[in-house]
């Protein structure tokens, strides 16, 4: 999204798992590293799907709460 904006990286390169501590913002909304879930990744290690669990449920409950920020 950041790209298609013509704005840089909102989210850092690196490993995902050594990412996912910190709070991203883009445009002032609040947004999350995580993994793909799609084709052949589907069937990711355990940690993996752990993770994405984890921040699936972060996500909801930001948007419960509505926080953006």
């Amino acid at each position: 999204m950041a790209k298609r904006a013509g704005e840089g990286r909102v989210i850092p390169a690196g490993s995902t798992y050594k990412i996912r501590s910190q709070k991203y913002f883009f445009h002032g909304r609040r947004v999350l590293p995580s993994y793909l879930q799609a084709g052949p990744s589907f069937f990711i290690e355990k940690s993996k799907r752990k993770m994405i669990a984890e921040d699936i449920a972060v996500a909801l409950t930001l948007t419960r709460e509505g926080h953006h920020r």
